[in-house]
């Protein structure tokens, strides 16, 4: 049985039986940062990400999931759901994970998940690829096991409209 993750901004919803139990020890937490560039003594431009406290039309969030194995036993068959937050746009190839994992993306609110290079959208009697700001979710399907007391993180970036 898949073990799924939910996160949304305002709630983290741990949907899985084995989550769930009083023995588990899997715990996520949600954490986003707004991409701010500097600049350096040199001139030298650098991206650094601080706390997204307020966010203004045209920046760029970074969305963090941490999750953590407590427990004394790896863990299998993770899975974790984000919705990209309203009135945001996904940032192409930004959703990043530390361990082995496949990435998959939604345009339909979640109901049907794939792979960006075969999300597909119909448009009248044709097809053609879905574009990254239609995308409405992303999903991180780990495919190695989360080792006992470990912890590991997977993220995407966001435009705010």
């Amino acid at each position: 049985m898949k073990k799924i993750v939910m996160a949304t901004l305002s709630a983290l919803v741990l949907s899985t039986t084995a989550l769930q139990a009083k023995e588990s020890l899997v715990t996520l937490s949600t954490k986003s940062f707004k991409e701010v560039v500097t600049v350096d003594a040199s001139g030298t431009k650098k991206i650094v990400l601080v706390e997204a406290k307020k966010v203004v039309p045209g920046d760029t969030v970074v969305y963090k999931n941490s999750i953590k194995n407590a427990s004394k036993k790896s863990v299998n068959d993770m899975v974790l759901n984000n919705a990209i937050p309203k009135h945001t746009q996904y940032v192409a190839e930004s959703a990043k994970c530390e361990k082995d994992c496949d990435i998959l993306f939604s345009i339909d609110g979640g109901k049907k998940f794939d792979k960006a290079e075969s999300l597909m959208v119909k448009v009248g009697d044709n097809e053609r690829l879905a574009m990254p700001k239609e995308y409405t979710n992303v999903r991180w399907i780990l495919t190695s096991a989360l080792d006992a007391n470990s912890v590991t993180d997977v993220s995407f970036k966001t435009r705010l409209q």
